[in-house]
């Protein structure tokens, strides 16, 4: 047991400590009488027995006879006569007095003394001990208790040495540089850059020669329509938190702007909601990236998916970006307590980003589809709703207000019912209903389509032809209608109680935070 620590911090500082795990002691000379032919004793082979670990008491001889053996086993040696495996540097934090935890040693070992003898190899390199036997040499102790193993030190290789210091310091208390250092020594440098490489090729697209004549250098038109730049550059900025935006949802916000001239000479060209008013927008934002008037992240194409190559300068660099995130997307489940298990289904991409918000606020899935849902994502519904351990499945949807829309509301909460056995579904259409048409002016110059098999119905039961898309939607109005009917559906209370916690939850993450960074910036990379 580690004595009271002295006083702190200890009078010389880490100068005092500088080189105590190579010099003896400074009495040591002046009391080299005592131990006679020590030196000469131990060149001797300690033990017949050959067997592989075998601990050992330290040989016998002249010295031998003013030591005993501990009942242990083990024996005290000279510390002058123990050679320190500077290997252990390469794995281990050196000692230093100024260290707090090394402090408290030298204070245990002037008042208990060393209590766990030290481990040798047969050429009495030290394996296990290198802090006690430092402590030891500041406190000017002559003699450290000893135990032999069947390992000769100096005839192993470098990769060998490192994994008999790990093997005989498994039981100390390590920083996480230190463990960092010691997974070092289970990996083989070829076999990582292999593994390296794989990855690598997986990601990268390999180009081959050019054979695709490219023409004379052209320059795109400068834009001169700055009525319709300024509008779509309001649009964009605006709804900057759903960045990246596409373009059909650009289309529809200019649409919820007052009238917008495409043209800024032409006091007719309106932009509508027609084909060439869309194409004349993209040609505009193609102009505008270009030109660096809009940026590039802004605006995306999700149907064509880019791969990323390139790789990172350094270790460090990578290290850095991970970091970046670490514990930080820890989100509680503030669904916990509630009822029922909700979950909310969305018809377009489109408006992605702004469901997702909202699901995100209340910890609530969200599955966006194209249209008709395939089969997966259905199941992964009834898994959560399973494993939710809840009585009943509560499916918040948005959906077009048109023939097929009201229908892939109908169809998607039939068939969890009747092709996946959730008995006991509550399916609620939260947008877009013929209400929302009713009390609002959505922008739409579309026809619900007749050839549609759900187009009667669609008429029959809403009276009206009219089809308005979700796109259409301001963003203020879909979040509002959803945020509204989560609330309508939920424990209230139980979900503020729920959000105090994770409160309190964040407190202690950041606390593993900060603990982790602290240990990794210690460690220092080639």
């Amino acid at each position: 047991m580690i004595a009271a620590r002295a006083a702190w911090p200890p009078p010389g500082g880490n100068e005092a400590s500088a080189g105590l795990e190579d010099r003896a002691p400074a009495n040591f000379r002046q009391h080299s009488e005592q131990y006679g032919n020590a030196a000469l004793a131990l060149t001797q082979r300690p033990s017949a027995d050959n067997s592989p670990g075998a601990l050992r008491a330290a040989p016998t001889g002249k010295w031998d006879k003013s030591n005993s053996c501990a009942s242990d086993g083990s024996t005290d040696m000279p510390i002058a006569l123990v050679r320190v495996a500077r290997e252990n540097n390469d794995l281990y934090d050196r000692f230093a007095i100024d260290n707090e935890d090394d402090w408290a040693l030298v204070c245990s070992i002037r008042e208990h003394g060393i209590q766990e003898p030290l481990v040798l190899s047969l050429d009495r390199v030290l394996l296990s001990g290198h802090r006690r036997l430092a402590a030891a040499k500041y406190t000017d102790l002559l003699t450290v208790p000893t135990r032999y193993v069947d390992v000769t030190f100096c005839t192993l290789g470098k990769h060998e040495q490192l994994q008999q210091l790990r093997l005989f310091n498994q039981q100390r208390d390590k920083s996480f540089s230190e463990r960092v250092r010691e997974a070092l020594t289970e990996i083989d440098p070829a076999e990582a850059h292999s593994k390296l490489l794989d990855h690598r090729i997986r990601r990268l697209i390999v180009k081959s020669e050019s054979n695709v004549p490219m023409g004379a250098v052209r320059k795109r038109a400068q834009i001169t329509t700055m009525a319709f730049l300024h509008a779509a550059q309001r649009v964009i900025e605006r709804n900057r938190r759903y960045w990246p935006l596409i373009v059909r949802r650009v289309h529809y916000l200019m649409l919820n702007e007052p009238p917008v001239l495409m043209h800024d000479r032409k006091p007719g060209s309106h932009y509508v909601n027609n084909p060439k008013a869309y194409k004349a927008l993209t040609n505009l934002l193609v102009r505008a990236r270009i030109a660096g008037l809009v940026p590039m992240e802004a605006i995306e194409d999700p149907s064509r998916p880019i791969l990323l190559g390139g790789g990172f300068d350094s270790v460090d660099q990578f290290v850095a970006q991970e970091m970046e995130n670490f514990l930080a997307d820890f989100t509680r489940n503030l669904m916990l307590g509630q009822p029922h298990h909700i979950e909310i289904v969305n018809e377009k991409k489109a408006i992605h980003p702004i469901v997702v918000e909202i699901g995100r606020e209340f910890c609530m899935p969200v599955t966006t589809g194209a249209g008709y849902s395939s089969l997966p994502p259905r199941d992964q519904i009834k898994s959560r709703y399973v494993r939710s351990g809840k009585s009943k499945l509560i499916l918040l949807m948005l959906t077009d207000f048109d023939p097929d829309g009201d229908e892939i509301a109908a169809s998607f909460a039939r068939s969890m019912r009747d092709d996946l056995g959730v008995r006991n579904v509550h399916p609620i259409k939260v947008a877009l209903t013929a209400e929302d048409i009713e009390e609002n002016d959505f922008p739409s110059d579309m026809d619900a389509k007749r050839s549609s098999p759900n187009y009667k119905k669609f008429l029959k039961r809403h009276g009206t032809n009219r089809a308005v898309e979700l796109d259409a939607a301001p963003v203020e109005f879909l979040q509002s209608k959803l945020r509204d009917a989560i609330e309508g559906v939920l424990d209230v209370d139980e979900f503020k109680r729920q959000v105090e916690q994770e409160k309190a939850d964040a407190a202690h993450i950041e606390a593993y935070r900060r603990v982790v960074f602290a240990a990794i910036n210690s460690v220092k990379t080639p």
